[in-house]
C-alpha cells in the first residue's frame, strides 16, 4: 500500500477499506510532515516521482514537466513558508484531495492528475514577497509564467499549457471566492479575470482549481490545530513579524472561506472548524512558542 493510500485507508471491520476520518487522516498526515522537518532538505523531486508513479505515467511530457518543476524549485530553495517543502505539502494535499474525491465517487482522469500535479509542484515558485501591498495576481503571474516555459520545454500542448497557467494563477487568495461562486454556477464569464476565463468553458478546470486551492491551504486550515502553528511560525519568521489574532481570523474567515471547496476538500470541514474554533478561543498569540517540537 502506498503513503497516501496508508493515510486515507481505515479498515472497515468485515468489509472492504472505508475513508478514514478526518481526524485521523490529519494526524497521520501531519507524521509525514514532520518527519520531513527532521530531514536537513526535503528531495521534491522524490517526492514527485512518488506521486506520478501513482498516476502510473513517467514518461509524457506533462510528468516531464513534474520532474522539471519540482527540480526548478528545490534549485531556487525560496524562503521560510514559500520554499520546497511547502510545494510538498501542497502537492501531497493536493493529491490527497484527489484520491479522497475519487474514493467519494467522483474521479478525475490521470491527464487530470497531471495538470494538478504539475500546477501544485510550482505554484509558488520564485514567490518574492513585495515589500508593500501586492497587486492581486502579481506572485501567481511569475510562478505561472515559469511553469509555462518549463512546460514548454518539456513539449507540453498550448491546451494544457493554458490549462497549467489557469490553476496557478488561481492560487491567488483573493480568487477563493470567485471559485466558490463558479463550482455554484454563480459567476459570469464577464468577472473573470482575462487569464482566466477559459474556466468559463471548461468545468473540470474549476473542478481542479478547487482541488489545488484546497491543497494550498490544508496544512494551514484543514489538518490540526498544532500543524495550524507551525505554519503560522513559518509565515512569521518568513515576514519577520508576528501574527495577531486579528491576522488569523483574516486568514480563515476572509481567504479559506466558510469551508473547503472540492469534495475531497470537504472532507476536511470539521478539522477546520476545530481550528477555527481553537483560534477564537485561544488566539493565535496564545499559541506554543515552538510549535514544530509538537507532535
Amino acid at each position: 500500500m502506498d503513503v497516501l493510500s496508508h493515510i486515507l485507508t481505515e479498515a472497515a471491520s468485515g468489509g472492504p477499506p472505508s475513508v478514514a476520518a478526518p481526524g485521523l487522516i490529519a494526524r497521520r498526515l501531519t507524521a509525514v510532515y514532520r518527519r520531513w522537518d527532521q530531514d536537513e532538505a526535503i528531495d521534491l523531486v522524490a517526492v514527485a516521482r512518488s506521486l506520478l508513479d501513482r498516476l502510473g505515467d513517467t514518461d509524457s511530457s506533462l510528468a516531464c514537466t513534474c520532474l522539471r518543476a519540482a527540480d526548478a524549485v528545490a534549485c531556487w530553495g525560496g524562503h521560510e513558508f514559500h520554499s520546497a517543502r511547502h510545494h510538498a505539502e501542497v502537492a501531497t494535499n493536493t493529491m490527497l484531495i484527489a484520491e479522497l474525491a475519487r474514493r467519494l465517487g467522483q474521479p478525475i482522469s490521470p491527464h487530470h492528475g497531471l495538470l494538478l500535479l504539475a500546477s501544485a509542484l510550482a505554484h509558488d515558485l520564485y514567490y518574492d514577497a513585495p515589500p508593500g501591498p501586492s497587486s492581486p495576481f502579481r506572485a501567481e503571474a511569475r510562478s505561472a509564467h515559469a511553469l509555462g516555459e518549463i512546460a514548454g520545454r518539456c513539449g507540453v500542448l498550448d491546451e494544457d499549457r493554458q490549462a497549467l497557467n489557469c490553476l496557478v494563477l488561481a492560487t491567488e487568495p483573493s480568487f477563493r471566492q470567485t471559485l466558490r461562486s463558479l463550482m455554484c454556477g454563480d459567476c459570469s464569464c464577464e468577472a473573470l479575470p482575462g487569464l482566466l476565463t477559459p474556466m468559463s468553458v471548461r468545468p473540470a478546470l474549476v473542478q481542479l482549481a478547487c482541488m489545488l486551492s484546497d491543497g494550498d491551504l490544508l496544512s494551514s486550515a484543514g489538518l490540526t490545530a498544532r500543524w495550524h502553528d507551525v505554519q503560522v511560525a513559518r509565515l512569521e519568521r518568513e515576514r519577520g513579524r508576528r501574527m495577531d489574532q486579528k491576522d488569523n481570523a483574516e486568514f480563515l474567515d476572509r481567504i479559506v472561506g466558510p469551508g473547503f471547496l472540492s469534495l475531497g476538500g470537504r472532507w476536511f470541514d470539521t478539522n477546520l472548524a476545530r481550528i477555527r474554533a481553537r483560534a477564537a478561543v485561544r488566539g493565535v498569540a496564545k499559541r506554543p512558542r515552538d510549535p514544530q517540537t509538537l507532535n
